[in-house]
């Protein structure tokens, strides 16, 4: 079993850009998507830590993303973002 640190996560309605405070977060996807989502959040700390990232949105590695097909979801440095967004 894992340990957390606090995670906070935010979401946007289709249409706008007002965040949403989730509670949950929700991925419908094949095993092997969840599989290359957790290589994009594995290589995505690697770039925190590495390179100081503040953020790493999941559709500027994707060479056919669309927001008719897929979410994108942005990974924030907590050691680099405001934690509460307005």
């Amino acid at each position: 079993m894992i340990k957390l640190e606090p995670i906070k996560a935010w979401g946007t309605q289709p249409g706008t850009d007002k965040p949403l405070k989730l509670d949950e977060i929700s991925i419908l996807a094949s095993p092997a998507m969840i599989r290359a989502l957790g290589v994009f959040l594995i290589n995505a700390a690697y770039e925190m830590d590495t390179n100081e990232a503040e953020h790493i949105h999941l559709q500027d590695l994707a060479s056919n993303f669309s927001y008719d097909h897929h979410v994108d979801i942005v990974l924030n440095n907590k050691l680099k973002v405001n934690p509460d967004p307005k």
